[in-house]
């Protein structure tokens, strides 16, 4: 009988944080090394990558007061996370997070980091 164990890694990426960035990619590649390292033995380790979920640290970081269509509750974001468990070494398991991805992706990084930086910067200085 074959078991599996899931090890699920949840992190958050601090856009305006070269810091945040690469421990990000640490965080990536490592779960992927023990995904390949472990998938012999029938273990699966997953790293699932959301994006905002409407929590009370969010709402007081990104100014995200409630869900909407693209910020989950944390009971939706939950379950669209275990559904996802066991199936891909790395996943972004809410539908609208994964549609963001994707757009995200076709843009060149010094761009989304120029944008990500700005709101960042606009937000830190309107609560001030």
């Amino acid at each position: 009988m074959k078991h599996r164990l899931s090890l699920e890694i949840k992190f958050q990426k601090r856009n305006t944080s070269k810091q945040g960035q690469l421990c990000t990619s640490y965080v990536d590649q490592f779960s992927r090394s023990l995904h390949m390292e472990y998938k012999q033995y029938g273990i699966h380790v997953q790293c699932q990558v959301p994006l905002y979920v409407a929590t009370n640290m969010v709402s007081r970081v990104a100014s995200i007061g409630r869900d909407s269509l693209f910020i989950p509750t944390p009971e939706g974001y939950a379950r669209a996370a275990i559904r996802k468990i066991g199936y891909e070494p790395r996943c972004t398991p809410y539908w609208a997070h994964s549609i963001q991805w994707a757009f995200a992706r076709l843009i060149p990084d010094q761009l989304l980091d120029y944008w990500r930086m700005s709101i960042g910067l606009r937000r830190r200085n309107h609560k001030d």
